[in-house]
């Protein structure tokens, strides 16, 4: 029974035993102390062994003392300034405040942080520790260090918050000298200058010393630049003091478009030296004073107006900066966007430009076909390139170094566009020639040939008489035999030939032919000294003795071959029906070596072997 009472709280105590070695807690005491709680913490700290913890205690304990000894910190006296130095000296102090209360800030911040890591450790640390008492004093030197610095951003935002009344007040009474702003600034701007001109100089030194291997003169070089800028971010403060002179002056003469202008060109200065949070400062003081001496309306209608060109002019910032460079040239988004623009106006300006020249033509019957799809493709190729050497020209890629783009074409030529540019070479080569023209019927083989609808840069379009559109690349037409039925005229001679059978008079045979031609009436046939329709007999075949009509056709029905030897072939047929005269088939002879003398075999004969054997 013991030994279960044992067991039970062993237990009990092992369940216990997380809640009791919990760590320490801030004491209250010690933050919330005065001088005379610290003073007697180091009286009793005095009789101890001194070691590292002791000493550091003490040091502790004596800043807590002093910053309890300290006074409240005082707010400045803020009133309406009386004159122009009041004035510029009222205007430097709103400066300091909002850079003191971005300070302040900060410092809270890391304040902040510092408890934080304090308390986490206070909360981790056995009471018993002797370090707990260092703990707890610097977490009370932090927290009488916020408190203090609570006080001071208290009063750092409410001078800030006050000062526009007081410039606003002030402006309805003093007098500002312009012209002295206006002096001193151009002063300002030189003396900007002049030190943006030594950095450069000194920091190209800098470079050089580095590259020496002089590192000693180099950093001596570095600090004087340093100097440099930092006496620069005190000439554009100079600066900006100037510019708000001249913006309270434009206030009071009432001149919005200047007050908001140099409210914008104060704003972008400050964007270079100063953070978001005290530009936010200005921009507040700003149109607090806008409003108060302009009225709310004109100054909403004024700050759009600037907001809109900021953005404008931020964007335009923004795409004209260099995204990368071609041979040591910036190209921008801007660039590149206006030479797109560019070269697709140049595309619409040259199919205006067709467009234009088919109509003319087309009301001006003087102007063929060819003719008018050469003027319409040269402008037109002519207009695009003119496009592209001006997109060029906008992107600030230096014409004379087009020789860079050929270099590059000859690798492409080289590695696979040699029938790109030999079509492209061969299309001009047919535009000047004239050797193939729109409308030309052409034969390229027995299966392919038709009227030329297009001729393009890289490939020729032929459309043939069953409605096909056959593209053949240039090179084709260059380096392949091409016939042209209709190069210089539109008259072809057919040759239909046919056949009559043996024992027919071969003259009867022309002058039936020729009379059924006379008489045909086709109005297509033509005839002049050199060429006039023939019936010629071209030999004496195994069953037929051939002939063969050689006419002469003018017109469209020459790009119809298999329709026009159609129409004299039924014509030719149809005279010599007409006039008796047999046209023969083929015609076999049969020889038997040896035929059985039982078998009978019925013989029928002809005509003319009838009467061969009579």
């Amino acid at each position: 029974m013991k030994t279960l009472y044992r067991k039970t709280f062993c237990f009990l105590l092992f369940l216990l035993l997380p809640f009791h070695l919990h760590g320490a807690d801030i004491n209250a005491t010690i933050v919330q102390g005065t001088t005379k709680t610290y003073e007697s913490i180091l009286a009793g700290l005095k009789k101890s062994r001194a070691d590292d913890t002791v000493a550091l205690q003490r040091a502790l304990l004596y800043k807590l003392i002093n910053i309890s000894k300290e006074a409240p910190p005082k707010s400045p006296k803020i009133e309406p300034p009386k004159d122009e130095k009041e004035y510029r000296h009222l205007a430097k102090s709103y400066g300091e405040w909002s850079l003191q209360k971005l300070d302040i800030q900060k410092s809270l911040e890391e304040i902040e942080n510092k408890k934080e890591v304090i308390e986490n450790q206070i909360a981790h640390i056995d009471a018993n520790t002797s370090s707990l008492l260092t703990l707890q004093l610097q977490y009370a030197f932090y927290k009488k260090g916020e408190n203090l610095y609570q006080q001071k951003l208290g009063i750092v935002k409410g001078a800030i918050q006050k000062a526009p009344d007081a410039f606003v007040k002030g402006l309805k009474r003093i007098d500002l000298d312009i012209n002295a702003s206006k002096s001193r600034l151009e002063t300002i701007e030189k003396d900007i200058s002049k030190i943006d001109k030594e950095i450069q100089r000194d920091e190209v030194e800098r470079e050089r010393l580095n590259l020496l291997g002089r590192t000693t003169e180099a950093q001596k070089l570095n600090d004087a630049i340093e100097n440099l800028q930092k006496k620069r971010i005190e000439a554009i403060n100079d600066k900006l003091l100037e510019l708000f002179i001249q913006f309270s002056y434009a206030l009071q003469r009432k001149k919005s478009d200047q007050v908001f202008a140099l409210h914008q060109k104060m704003m972008d200065i400050a964007k270079a030296i100063y953070p978001d949070e005290v530009r936010d400062n200005f921009q507040s003081l700003f149109t607090q004073m806008e409003t108060a001496m302009l009225g709310r309306a004109t100054t909403i209608k004024g700050a759009t107006f600037e907001k809109i060109k900021s953005a404008l002019s931020l964007f335009l910032e923004e795409v004209n900066a260099p995204i990368f460079t071609i041979n040591g040239v910036p190209i921008s988004a801007a660039k590149m966007f206006f030479a797109l623009l560019v070269f697709i106006l140049g595309f619409f300006i040259g199919g205006f430009y067709k467009s234009h020249v088919a109509r003319i033509s087309l009301r001006n019957g003087a102007i063929s076909a060819s003719t008018r799809t050469l003027l319409a493709n040269l402008g037109y190729y002519l207009i695009v390139i003119i496009a592209f050497f001006i997109a060029l020209n906008i992107v600030g890629i230096n014409l004379s170094s087009i020789a860079l783009v050929a270099g590059a074409l000859s690798v492409g030529i080289g590695f696979g566009l040699q029938n790109i540019v030999s079509n492209f070479v061969s299309g001009i080569i047919l535009m000047f020639e004239r050797s193939i023209k729109i409308g030309d019927y052409i034969e390229l083989d027995e299966n392919l040939r038709g009227h030329v609808s297009d001729i393009r840069m890289r490939s020729t379009t032929i459309n043939t008489n069953d409605n096909i559109d056959v593209i053949v690349p240039n090179q084709d037409l260059i380096q392949n035999r091409v016939i042209n039925w209709t190069m210089n005229d539109r008259i072809r001679r057919f040759k239909i030939p046919f056949g009559v059978a043996y024992g027919t008079d071969a003259n009867q045979v022309k002058d039936v032919v020729l009379a059924a031609v006379a008489k045909s009436g086709f109005d297509d046939i033509y005839s002049d000294l050199y060429r006039n329709t023939r019936v010629i007999m071209t030999g004496m075949g195994d069953s037929s003795v051939d002939f063969e009509l050689m006419v002469w056709i003018e017109g469209p029905e020459i790009f119809y071959p298999k329709r026009t030897i159609s129409r004299f072939l039924t014509l030719i047929y149809t005279a010599l029906n007409e006039a008796g005269i047999e046209i023969p088939f083929p015609q076999r002879d049969l020889h038997l070596r040896s035929v059985d003398s039982d078998v009978v075999v019925p013989v029928q004969l002809n005509n003319r072997d009838k009467c061969m054997q009579k």
